[in-house]
């Protein structure tokens, strides 16, 4: 694996703001995580393809993120680049003369403009991201999805940049979906996304996004620190139902918390750091288990040393 100097030789080439030794704690939503070697501000697709094309050919590892709102970073940190793509947040609207209305949106945005451009145009159909804190490029590479609808039934397109430095289009009927997973080329980064949604009424699109941001404020723990559900659900078991059947709502470790507003839910009460918060997974993974045989799986995504 490429060192420190070799980072710093293949990111010396290209423009952009680049923190070294960056402590992930500073921008993970869960606010815990050792250092990356280098986090890159990306800022457009030009240099997210520069870029990328460096770090490969120094055989250098890196990933793009999101708001990282479903990652932990262990406290051992990253070894490689993170790449944040903030930079990558355009959205646009537009009516084809067969009547469609498409959005398309760069990986970078954030779901909740996203939303918000919806109700703008009263298009409907994208209601369900109503709350969700990542980008779009997170929620279409793991199909993030809620109140019955996910990515994978409102997405018509993706552009991609493939890990050979090549920017591909996929169909919607190319491209399969998985229980919060979107199934694309080996290494491949998401660049942008095109929606077809249908034409609603104003104050319907409006009724709806109200009741599902009252609904997540009620459910969830909104007021500490957390990366949503750490837990995907099982066919008719919610995952939260399990661990608090388990008797684990409210159980901590260090300043990390099983939340008691919902149970698939864990939370930074202070100054928890990622073990605690790894340590507590286990244990409800462990409890799963040996008290009813199911596995659960994590809807997170962890990454790093420990």
């Amino acid at each position: 694996m490429a060192g420190n100097n070799a980072i710093k030789e293949v990111l010396g080439k290209f423009k952009g703001k680049v923190l070294f030794d960056e402590p992930m704690s500073c921008h993970t939503s869960l606010c815990v995580g050792g250092r990356a070697d280098a986090l890159v501000m990306i800022e457009d697709e030009d240099q997210l393809t520069q870029i990328v094309g460096g770090l490969s050919e120094g055989k250098i590892n890196y990933l793009p993120v999101g708001n990282l709102t479903n990652i932990i970073v262990r406290d051992g940190g990253y070894r490689g680049v993170i790449l944040l793509m903030k930079g990558l947040t355009e959205i646009r609207y537009k009516q084809l003369p067969d009547g469609g209305h498409y959005i398309r949106a760069e990986a970078g945005a954030a779901l909740s403009k996203l939303v918000g451009l919806t109700l703008t145009n009263e298009l409907t159909g994208l209601e369900f991201c109503t709350g969700i804190p990542g980008s779009v490029g997170g929620a279409l590479w793991m199909n993030a999805g809620a109140y019955g609808k996910e990515m994978k039934d409102v997405v018509s397109s993706l552009s991609l940049l493939t890990a050979e430095g090549r920017k591909i289009n996929m169909k919607r009927q190319d491209i399969s979906f998985s229980y919060r997973r979107a199934i694309l080329p080996a290494d491949a980064i998401i660049l942008s996304g095109e929606f077809k949604l249908e034409k609603g009424v104003s104050g319907q699109i409006k009724e709806k996004i109200g009741e599902i941001m009252r609904l997540r404020q009620d459910k969830h723990p909104l007021e500490y620190p957390n990366a949503g559900s750490i837990f995907k659900n099982l066919p008719g078991m919610p995952a939260g139902r399990i661990i608090e059947e388990l008797g684990l709502k409210g159980k901590c470790c260090g300043d990390a918390q099983v939340s008691l507003k919902h149970a698939n839910f864990i939370v930074n009460k202070s100054r928890a750091t990622a073990a605690d918060i790894l340590t507590l997974i286990s244990l409800i993974q462990d409890m799963a288990k040996k008290e009813k045989g199911i596995n659960l799986e994590t809807e997170v995504v962890i990454i790093g040393e420990n």
